[in-house]
């Protein structure tokens, strides 16, 4: 009986309670020493430290685990536990998520952040997210677009026939053109090399991504358009999600969101450094004047329309977050 002991004890502690059990967190992101890479960096201090280490995130910046579609394919495979960027990189998971970089919507960083954090709009963001067996545990602001090119942009006709890399989704690629430019999809890590090539022209996205990959050798000069908004949402995978015990699911949410504000205020003291050292690096930048602004804005509000008539749950969800953005001052 007494020998029966230590199987015994074995056999309970092999059968113990889940919360001695340990989940690993691969969380991915296409950028590098950025906001998003930065957010990846904070959960993973936050939820290990929450946890008390039952969950370990493993980072991944700079497309380590694929490009945006094969970061999309993981998330809902269960592949990779997390990932982090502009919201219309997961359009393969949903087309919805493009109606975040429309034009419209966000009046300049400041407006696009309170925005964000209206409920309604939150929720419509990671309503979609559920949609698509995907965790939406963030959402914040990276900046307002811009362009670089290899030849200066003063106004719009500077634009025409230039090769823009874009992201792969409709609505971008509908606005650049409305612009007299070539929309050009192509994954981040391809783009320096294109740049250096002369396969593009320039690249649509912000000065956070032209500072973090040098963009200022190969294109030095910056259009500060601010005509739409990159908005990074951070998404988690169901199938690994449903794994977790309750508690662990709690801290998962709630980490999220907790660090939002840290991310925010580390984002604003970033998006002044990157303009500092986008001009200490030789960059120029610089603005359209009024009326080209007014008419730019314009032309892309009008280019998205028939990419918003054609699809009415992408519709329904831009107007979800205008009707948000029509909310706060």
């Amino acid at each position: 009986m007494l020998g029966a002991l230590p199987l015994a004890a074995g056999l309970a502690l092999a059968a113990g309670p889940s919360w001695a059990q340990e989940f690993n967190m691969k969380f991915a992101t296409l950028t590098l020493n950025d906001m998003q890479h930065e957010y990846i960096k904070v959960y993973k201090r936050e939820i290990e430290k929450a946890t008390n280490g039952r969950i370990k995130v493993g980072i991944f910046p700079a497309g380590q685990l694929g490009g945006a579609p094969r970061q999309t394919e993981g998330l809902r495979l269960g592949t990779i536990e997390a990932a982090i960027g502009p919201a219309e990189l997961f359009v393969g998971a949903d087309p919805r998520f493009q109606g975040l970089a429309m034009a419209g919507l966000f009046k300049d960083t400041d407006h696009a952040r309170r925005v964000i954090d209206v409920p309604s709009v939150k929720k419509a963001i990671f309503d979609v997210a559920a949609d698509r067996n995907l965790v939406g545990i963030y959402a914040g602001v990276y900046d307002l677009q811009g362009f670089v090119a290899k030849t200066p942009i003063t106004k719009i006709a500077d634009l025409s026939g230039k090769r823009i890399r874009v992201l792969a989704s409709e609505g971008e690629q509908a606005q650049v053109r409305a612009l007299g430019a070539s929309a050009v999809p192509m994954s981040l890590p391809e783009v320096l090399p294109a740049l250096q090539q002369g396969t593009i022209d320039g690249v649509s996205t912000v000065k956070g991504v032209f500072v973090a990959f040098k963009y200022y050798d190969a294109a030095p000069h910056l259009l500060d358009t601010q005509l739409w908004a990159l908005v990074p949402i951070t998404l988690v995978s169901k199938v690994w999600f449903n794994r977790l015990p309750p508690d662990l699911q709690k801290a998962v949410v709630e980490v999220g969101a907790k660090i939002g504000p840290e991310i925010d205020k580390w984002q604003i003291a970033r998006i002044a450094s990157d303009t500092a050292a986008w001009k200490e690096k030789g960059g120029k930048i610089y603005t359209l004047p009024a009326a080209e602004q007014t008419e730019a804005e314009k032309r892309v509000t009008a280019a998205i329309q028939p990419v918003l008539d054609k699809s009415p749950p992408l519709k329904e969800f831009y107007g979800k977050i205008k009707a948000g953005a029509a909310t706060v001052n």
